[in-house]
């Protein structure tokens, strides 16, 4: 296989996942407290092709003959739109609602809340959302959260929503169903001071569409033409394979 063509293989690979990420954020439009992905492309500065194959930052290159290729979660706030629901809730800030997992407390913004049979306030797939003293328990019927995250039912305080900020997101990975978990274990995050919580309210998901279809209309466009490089490189090698050496 020639050079030209590798390289035109390398280029279709890197734009098919680019698509795939594109693809996944678009479907996802709808969903409550989703975090987009940003493709990231770096080739340091006087780095050759072997020693791009990896960088500093993680970044992981399909061959030596495509840039360091990843993708980044876009942690910037989506819109917040009220819905008139007690137990929706929204983050206008950083951080994250804490949740009880099989797997330890993850993060998420996903304030689409419900009660248990226990009344215990949990996520749509049945997690426990943490207060500051573990699960909230709610019964009664008059559900109020203030701005703080204190929780009170019927008039009387039953627990504050704990909300964790962090003060770098790159440690934090995409678990499914909006959820985050940390990389390291050691790492601590901390309440933040300027996050408020709106009750009844929920946030959208930080995708602009025409942004994204824009996108994936580029990013297609992009893998046809690697494709037809790739077709033109193959005819050529056929010719010089047939045509070589042939007595005229």
């Amino acid at each position: 296989m020639s050079g030209g063509m590798y390289l035109a293989a390398a280029g279709a690979l890197v734009q098919q996942m680019r698509l795939e990420m594109l693809a996944n954020n678009v479907a996802n439009i709808n969903t409550v407290g989703y975090k987009g992905e940003k493709s990231v492309f770096r080739v340091p500065e006087e780095m050759t092709a072997t020693e791009a194959t990896t960088s500093e930052e993680g970044l992981q290159s399909l061959s030596p003959y495509a840039p360091p290729f990843s993708t980044r979660v876009d942690f910037s706030q989506g819109a917040i739109h009220q819905t008139g629901n007690p137990l929706d809730v929204a983050l206008n800030g950083e951080g994250f609602f804490s949740v009880q997992t099989p797997d330890g407390v993850q993060y998420t913004r996903q304030g689409s809340f419900t009660l248990n049979t226990e009344g215990v306030l949990v996520t749509q797939d049945g997690y426990p959302v943490l207060g500051e003293g573990g699960e909230i328990a709610i019964e009664g019927g008059n559900v109020e959260i203030d701005e703080l995250g204190n929780v009170s039912v019927d008039g009387d305080e039953v627990g504050r929503l704990q909300v964790t900020a962090f003060a770098d997101n790159k440690n934090l990975k995409k678990t499914g169903n909006g959820r985050f978990a940390s990389n390291d274990p050691a790492v601590v995050g901390n309440r933040p001071e300027n996050t408020s919580v709106q009750q009844g309210h929920l946030e959208s998901a930080n995708v602009n569409p025409v942004q994204a279809m824009t996108e994936m209309i580029e990013t297609s466009r992009a893998f046809e033409a690697y494709q037809k490089v790739i077709q033109s490189a193959d005819e050529a090698t056929e010719k010089s394979i047939n045509n070589v050496g042939k007595v005229a």
